[in-house]
């Protein structure tokens, strides 16, 4: 009888064990998993980065192309008045003068 009751506490001992060792497994493997989880967050973080990294730097080099193409069209109408004004400031200032002396 007592050899029945060795027997049992010791599958008892054993079963327990195997609890035990299931239990710490499930623990490392849920661990495992956080770890992975944190790491495809990570990952899609940096990558979400890169494509807005890229994104930011297109819209950058646009409007600096529009910067460069306005300021292309600014001193062109500049230089176009200049040279309208070389022409015709004689000419207006002549006007000008005699509209002032009819009055």
């Amino acid at each position: 009888m007592d050899d029945i009751i060795k027997s049992i506490i010791e599958i008892d001992r054993g079963a327990s064990k195997r609890i035990e060792d299931a239990e710490k497994e499930k623990l490392r493997i849920i661990e495992e998993a956080k770890a992975e989880e944190e790491r495809m967050v990570e990952k899609a973080i940096e990558e979400k980065k890169a494509e807005l990294a890229k994104m930011e730097k297109a819209e950058l080099d646009k409007a600096n192309a529009r910067i460069s193409e306005l300021t292309r069209e600014k001193n062109e109408k500049l230089e176009a008045m200049k040279q309208s004004f070389e022409k015709n400031s004689d000419k207006w200032c002549e006007e000008i003068f005699k509209a002032v002396i009819s009055i």
